[in-house]
């Protein structure tokens, strides 16, 4: 029998590459991801996974995808920017696939309380807005909703890569904020697209542990064996002059929160991470290779 044909948009980007994995390691689909350079998709056809170009907002691209790969299902997820942009880029997606006609379910990855955060958190709003549009297109759809991701403590491509002895986050210290792996969303999403029709019209938020910026260093001291402290990566006065959709997000966080149900998620995937599990996973290969330098090669 045919392995059910899925496309993963933006396949190389935190989530997508983690939702290409999680469908890889399945064994049970046939996998098209679009990619943004030659290089990153040389590496995902070497591992089997066909590929095709997409630029985000761009009509004509989503469709040249969804005709390459001919899916049946489809994940998508959209990139932070403004409301009115990514919004407009999720929607142009769900109109695409609703014009192609052959997509038996679509998962699409929002973020947790898009629905009660207020206006002034314009990437949660963006994407609420796309739930609403996937929603009223009449495609079968899930949604996942993830909250923080662990990653953002090792990002150096926006300028938070992990230093010795130091973690760095938004917010203050003492602020607890749920957080999730990006490879547990990417096995969420493989859940739900190897059983549509138990996930029709369901939505499931992402997040495996609940703890504060001193939780944080606290793990990553035990795993590091190098005593952690946790800083603020941007000063909140410069936050709330120029960066004030994060600062709108970071003041949601102290007053309300996500709501998200850690339990409910992990009844889907056992195996999520927490935050010590987490800092192991990405430690193990320099520890074996490096042990004597630099813990994760990057101090």
């Amino acid at each position: 029998m045919a392995k059910p044909k899925v496309l993963v948009f933006l396949g190389t980007s935190r989530q997508g590459s983690a939702v290409v994995d999680a469908l890889l390691a399945s064994g049970k689909f046939e996998v098209f991801a679009t990619t943004r350079s030659t290089k990153s998709a040389e590496a995902l056809k070497a591992r089997g996974v066909k590929c095709g170009p997409f630029t985000c907002g761009d009509a004509a691209s989503a469709k040249a995808a969804l005709d390459a790969a001919e899916p049946s299902l489809v994940f998508f997820t959209t990139l932070m920017g403004s409301r009115e942009v990514e919004g407009s880029s999720g929607k142009i997606i769900v109109d695409a696939i609703k014009a192609y006609g052959g997509v038996q379910h679509v998962v699409y990855s929002s973020v947790a309380n898009a629905d009660v955060a207020p206006d002034a958190v314009g990437h949660f709003k963006s994407k609420l807005d796309v739930e609403d549009h996937l929603k009223a297109s009449g495609l079968g759809y899930s949604i996942l909703r993830p909250v923080a991701f662990f990653e953002n403590y090792d990002d150096p491509a926006n300028f938070n890569a992990l230093k010795k002895g130091s973690v760095k986050g938004l917010w203050q210290a003492d602020l607890k904020v749920k957080h999730v792996a990006c490879r547990d969303i990417g096995k969420a999403a493989a859940v739900m697209l190897a059983n549509p029709a138990k996930w029709r019209g369901k939505t499931l938020d992402c997040a495996s542990d609940d703890l504060t910026g001193e939780d944080v260093a606290a793990a990553l001291t035990e795993v590091s064996g190098v005593e952690c402290t946790y800083g603020v990566a941007v000063p909140r006065f410069i936050m709330r002059c120029v960066m004030k959709d994060l600062n709108a997000m970071i003041e949601f966080f102290e007053t309300t929160g996500y709501d998200s149900d850690i339990a409910a998620f992990k009844a889907v995937v056992p195996d999520a991470l927490d935050c010590k599990a987490w800092f192991e996973a990405r430690g193990v290969k320099s520890w074996s290779e490096e042990a004597s330098s630099s813990w994760f090669g990057l101090f």
